[in-house]
């Protein structure tokens, strides 16, 4: 099963060197989330940062390919 992941990303502070990440939903078609994506576009916030706006493809009951650990930078 895939799911489409809609998310908004801008970013913020003095230097704009830290990135607000909205997880907006999740969606059973890539059309469903773009019709979510029109609608937010309209909202306060959301629409001062159009080009925010992100869809992603996930597939459910599949690992993200953390096997070989992680590192903290």
């Amino acid at each position: 099963m895939v799911v489409y992941r809609l998310t908004h990303t801008y970013n913020v502070g003095k230097d704009k060197d830290y990135e607000e990440v909205r997880t907006i939903g999740l969606y059973s078609t890539k059309k469903k989330a773009r019709e979510a994506m029109k609608d937010y576009m309209k909202i306060k916030g959301f629409k001062s940062h159009i080009d925010g706006f992100w869809i992603d493809k996930w597939e459910v009951d599949k690992d993200f390919e953390w096997g070989d650990g992680f590192i903290t930078v």
